[in-house]
């Protein structure tokens, strides 16, 4: 052990890092959990020490829209796709807080892009087909819902998406 502080500074740092990811873990946490009022609360908590994490941002987002929080959600993902264009979630994030501010063209725009950067994301299906559903897009609805019922068969809106289907 040496005896200039070196080691303390280091410990202090050190500490200071595993803090700083356990609070991210429990936002994430949090956040898979559905809780998302807590989720937004953790996150935005460890967004202050850290404002330029990409993936604390896109679950601040995620956290906030889904709580009901959709026009303090945009900012967020907005400064999360700044940093990066290719970020499937915080595009996904978009296209919802969109949806709930009933901008269906801006939805339809960042749902497709979602979509296309993680073709495997269901929701990303599931909340495109409801937009183009919306818009009377059937032609473009339709793959996007079936899609969802491959990638999510036992999700809780994946009955109702077959008997929707099923009428048509």
């Amino acid at each position: 052990m040496r005896k200039d502080g070196t080691t303390v500074k280091r410990w202090i740092w050190l500490t200071l890092l595993a803090t700083s990811a356990w609070a991210q873990s429990q936002g994430v946490q949090l956040y898979k959990e559905g809780k998302y009022g807590d989720a937004a609360r953790v996150l935005s908590s460890e967004l202050e020490g850290n404002p330029d994490n990409e993936e604390i941002l896109t679950y601040v987002g995620l956290a906030r829209v889904r709580s009901g929080d959709a026009a303090g959600a945009k900012e967020p993902l907005e400064k999360a796709l700044a940093k990066n264009s290719d970020n499937a979630e915080a595009h996904f994030g978009l296209g919802l807080v969109y949806t709930k501010l009933n901008n269906r063209d801006g939805a339809i725009r960042e749902l497709e892009t979602a979509t296309k950067l993680a073709p495997a994301h269901a929701y990303a299906h599931y909340y495109l087909g409801m937009a183009y559903r919306d818009s009377d897009k059937r032609d473009l609805m339709i793959p996007h819902l079936k899609r969802f019922i491959e990638l999510a068969p036992d999700a809780p809106e994946a009955a109702a998406v077959r008997s929707f289907l099923s009428k048509l």
